[in-house]
């Protein structure tokens, strides 16, 4: 049996394929509809109505973007920094990037969901700031690649992150990040999916 993957494309989904074409493994994506959170066939196996969400082939379900990438892999022991100085640095912008530049992306595209519209404005200037704080770090981070000198789990979940905020032109004065992603917009997988991404639309 194949893996199951519910999302939508270009949202926090696109790390989980990535990952699943990188590391060849097969699945099936399951396009979600924009009432998930209501959706009784979602909220029975996930209460938390949150994507991406995996189904298992032995019928287990996911949810968490990270835990999600760890379950990959650890069971395919890919992609994941061969050093013990590696591991320990996989680990901590792993954690940095899910637990504080997600959720900062989060409030400025999403001020709504968080605070009164009336207070919306002060959020999403408030996490603007955060975000360059975030993106100063990684600046003077990066690498070739954010963690070491070779392809990690962690660049496509950062690439994801970044795909996001280049949007808006956060990238422009920074000028190290910008290189990366440039580089990992030529990624054989990041392409293949996002081709599959587009074939998706037209059905």
């Amino acid at each position: 049996m194949k893996y199951k993957i519910f999302g939508k494309s270009e949202w926090g989904s696109d790390i989980i394929e990535f990952l699943c074409h990188e590391i060849s493994i097969e699945y099936e994506f399951v396009e979600i509809g924009d009432n998930f959170k209501s959706d009784k066939t979602i909220l029975n196996v996930n209460p938390l109505g949150r994507v991406p969400m995996v189904e298992t082939p032995n019928g287990e379900y996911l949810i968490e973007s990270m835990a999600i990438v760890y379950h990959f892999i650890e069971r395919e022991s890919q992609l994941i920094p061969d050093t013990k100085n590696g591991i320990t640095d996989f680990h901590q912008i792993m954690a940095f990037m899910s637990s504080s530049i997600y959720p900062a992306i989060l409030l400025y595209f999403h001020p709504d969901h968080y605070v009164s519209t009336e207070n919306t404005e002060d959020l999403v200037n408030r996490s603007k700031s955060i975000l360059e704080t975030y993106l100063n770090y990684l600046e003077n981070k990066i690498g070739e690649y954010i963690v070491g000198n070779s392809l990690s789990a962690a660049d496509f979940y950062l690439f994801t992150l970044l795909f996001w905020l280049e949007e808006d032109h956060f990238l422009e004065n920074y000028p190290k990040i910008q290189n990366f992603y440039n580089k990992m917009l030529q990624n054989q997988t990041i392409m293949k999916v996002r081709k599959i991404q587009n074939e998706r639309k037209t059905v």
